[in-house]
């Protein structure tokens, strides 16, 4: 491995792990928030929140862990809609159930 090479490869290890940090960073934010609001909260009050928690952290980052708090929560939501079950209760229970 020549010099070069092996400082392209520091320099892109250096890029990944500095990736991976902002992303563990961004997850502990979310959850910490997530935690914080009751489900089925607005945007706005997962901003309020987030703001609360962070009062330093940029307004773009504040959006940017209210956006994936909504977004967690409405998956949670549509899972729980896709639950579409008919039930007729004139139907008799089959006896070998």
């Amino acid at each position: 491995m020549t010099h070069e090479e092996l400082v392209r490869e520091m320099s892109a290890a250096r890029k990944r792990r500095e990736e991976a940090t902002a992303r563990a960073i961004r997850d502990a934010r979310v959850l910490a928030v997530r935690a914080a609001v009751p489900p089925g909260a607005s945007q706005t009050e997962i901003e309020e929140r987030a703001r609360s928690f962070y009062p330093r952290l940029s307004q773009e980052l504040i959006s940017e862990v209210a956006t994936i708090v909504v977004e967690q929560q409405g998956g949670l939501r549509v899972a729980a809609g896709d639950l579409d079950v008919d039930v007729d209760l004139d139907d008799e229970i089959p006896a070998e159930l």
